[in-house]
């Protein structure tokens, strides 16, 4: 199988191409992919038919075989007959049953723009149309499927569609109402109410830098359009297919794509933040267990963590866990199955754009029809539950993280919360942390199965149903509550990474403040003084590490007690004799201020000089600089920080919440530069 982060990284390069270069997409039935399908129904990329002969002639074919057909007297399903349920009826009205079909689909629940504000007495509960993306998207693929000339409708209403798009013309489509059994017949009903310029349907229309909401007819004569009018199968082969839910589930896979690379390597900052092993991703770990998205991601960590000087390789760690917590050391065994799902997804959601998936089909060439099933969007489902579920595996491995990352017991030496000042009154990422919870707790209710919820519909014709259109929904919002976990962890992270970084700088400090202290005080004593502070350096530094859950003052007093009674208690040191106690005295006095003051000199030249991209490696040290330079997120100072704190701003910048923080990043996340910088961070990597 091809491998994710390739396959990810050609999607994204053709989709920051259309945009960039203002490429207009050229459908044929035949090569519609999904970036190109974001492209339009995210950031309306221009998108047009491409007219060869080989395109016009086949759906001139296509429209005149089913002509062929009803001439002859056949009785086609849809065209000269009932629909569904009721399809032993006949009917010589071909044209009027067309319009029947959209007739009894448009009965969906939407607010006119005056029903809008809700009365006081109720609460709005939700959005009642779908969204803008979805339904230009919804376009979009209804029309590539027409171009395929199965659907025996006229190249005039193919061109039709296009020209709405080129208008920014849009029907509002009710958000419910669809089983995605005979197709998205409820939501498609609504496109079919702008194709025949019903003055019942409304439509958002372009207007200036806004939009305005108006009927489909009066939109029409504002720029001039002709309605078609219905023959043969159009209303139906307009109604019947799986365009709504491709649409939702195209836009999905884009994003769970990007989410899934951005998991990755928040993985790799967390790995560096907890100060965790590369060897957790070694390639014979991989080798044993050959499953293609394990051993993938184990290659993408080595990738991402290459050149870091917070991870330690194959010597092992020497203290505390002899191997990192679970949420690290096997996150390829836990990322790789969710890269198998999204990339099995992919391709069933690539092969749905690019199907004719109406009912009857037109076969030109053999001049016949066929009754089948084609709009029974199961694909879609199966794409889309197993994506729900990939996510939610993801959601659950940040969140574990995200809490060893701010729990004092867990992070290797970070203070609790990762505050900055007194924990007792800085708290900074407790917030977070239950939010970060919440989420997760709402990610997996939205991922219970929806299959396990279809129920018989229409006259029981309709007995299975595939749920299409409203697994897309759900998957799309479980994306909306992952990217909120991606933010919030990415704030987390990068204020660990601070944190790392100045723990590191003090102990460089304090190392060589204490050693001349030590070295003043015993230096009299034998001739391995060097030797002997050594060992009481590691007594310091397992101290500091241990006491991080505690205000300065008193972190630093409990360290010099546990150091001093470490030092007696060292026969073979030789600092237990009596001559010894005076220095060891005064050192008691000093040492605790000689910690105080290193660790406000730190704090003091972090403050002018970061020195977190010095710790980092070459790819996530990107993401931390995207984070502080391009977004502007700093790091958070404690209770100093908040805006209502005076003074009210640090002279260089307005303060702000840490929520308002979390949003821009959340922003940039749901956004292109996202892609941009996944890019970024791919480039060189062994793909």
């Amino acid at each position: 199988m091809a491998g994710h982060l390739r396959q990810v990284k050609q999607h994204l390069q053709i989709f920051l191409s259309t945009l960039e270069n203002e490429d207009e997409i050229k459908i044929d039935g035949q090569r519609l992919s999904i970036a190109q399908l974001v492209s339009v129904a995210r950031y309306s990329a221009r998108v047009s038919i491409d007219q060869t002969e080989a395109l016009l002639n086949r759906m001139q074919a296509s429209a005149d075989t089913l002509q062929s057909h009803i001439d002859r007297g056949d009785k086609i399903y849809g065209v000269n007959t009932g629909v569904g349920g009721t399809s032993y009826t006949r009917t010589d009205k071909l044209s009027e049953l067309q319009y029947s079909m959209f007739q009894h689909h448009q009965c969906g629940i939407l607010l006119e723009p005056s029903q809008n504000v809700i009365s006081g007495r109720y609460s709005a509960v939700g959005q009642y149309n779908l969204p803008d993306e979805t339904v230009r998207g919804m376009v979009v693929v209804r029309c590539n499927s027409l171009l395929r000339g199965h659907s025996g409708v006229r190249v005039s209403l193919a061109n039709f569609l296009m020209d709405a798009l080129a208008h920014d013309i849009l029907p509002l489509v009710p958000q419910r109402g669809s089983i995605s059994a005979s197709g998205d017949l409820a939501p498609l009903a609504y496109l079919g109410g702008l194709v025949e310029g019903n003055p019942d349907i409304l439509v958002k229309m372009k207007d200036g830098e806004g939009f305005q909401v108006i009927t489909a007819e009066e939109a029409l004569k504002r720029v001039k359009v002709t309605p078609i009018k219905l023959q043969g199968k159009e209303g139906l082969g307009l109604l019947n297919g799986t365009a709504p839910s491709s649409s939702v589930a195209a836009l999905v896979v884009h994003d769970g794509h990007i989410l899934a690379v951005l998991t990755q390597i928040l993985t790799a900052m967390s790995t560096e933040v907890l100060e965790g092993t590369v060897n957790n991703y070694h390639d014979f770990i991989s080798t044993c267990r050959p499953h293609p998205g394990q051993c993938e991601v184990a290659r993408n960590m080595r990738g991402f963590l290459s050149g870091s000087k917070l991870c330690y390789g194959m010597e092992g760690q020497t203290v505390n866990l002899a191997q990192d917590r679970y949420d690290l050391r096997t996150a390829p065994q836990w990322i790789g199955p969710q890269l198998e799902d999204l990339l099995a997804a992919e391709s069933q959601v690539s092969v749905e754009l690019n199907s004719t998936t109406d009912n009857p089909l037109i076969d030109a060439q053999e001049n016949a029809y066929h009754h089948g099933g084609n709009f029974q969007a199961a694909v879609i489902t199966s794409a889309m539950e197993k994506t729900r579920t990939a996510l939610l595996m993801l959601g659950k491995l940040l969140l574990a993280q995200s809490q060893q990352m701010t729990d004092p017991v867990l992070n290797n030496g970070l203070p609790p919360n990762l505050c900055v000042g007194n924990p007792g009154q800085s708290f900074t990422a407790k917030g977070l942390d239950i939010n970060m919870a919440a989420y997760c707790s709402e990610l997996g209710f939205l991922t219970n199965s929806v299959v396990s919820n279809i129920h018989s519909a229409e006259m029981r014709n309709q007995s299975v149903n595939s749920l299409a259109l409203l697994s897309a929904r759900y998957t799309a919002e479980c994306v909306d509550v992952l990217t909120m976990m991606c933010a919030a962890h990415l704030y987390i992270v990068c204020q660990a990474l601070d944190l790392r970084a100045m723990r590191e700088e003090f102990f460089k400090t304090a190392k060589a403040a204490c050693e001349a202290s030590f070295d003043d005080l015993f230096n009299h004593i034998g001739t391995s003084s060097g030797r002997k502070f050594d060992r009481v350096w590691s007594a310091i530094r397992a101290s500091w590490l241990e006491w991080n859950r505690l205000d300065l003052q008193t972190q630093c007093a409990q360290v010099c007690g546990e150091c001093l009674g470490q030092m007696v208690s060292m026969d073979d040191m030789g600092l237990s004799h009596q001559e010894c106690w005076e220095p060891i005295r005064r050192w008691k006095d000093v040492l605790p201020t000689i910690l105080k003051d290193c660790h406000r000199k730190t704090y003091e030249n972090f403050n002018q000089v970061r020195m977190t991209p010095q710790y980092l490696s070459e790819r996530t040290v990107r993401v931390y600089r995207f984070v502080r330079e391009q977004l502007q997120v700093p790091f958070h100072q404690g209770i100093q920080d908040h805006p209502t704190i005076s003074p009210k701003d640090d002279g260089e910048r307005p303060k702000r919440t840490m929520g308002t923080y979390v949003s821009r990043i959340y922003a940039a996340i749901r956004s292109e530069d996202m892609a941009r910088l996944l890019l970024d961070v791919m480039e060189g990597l062994d793909l």
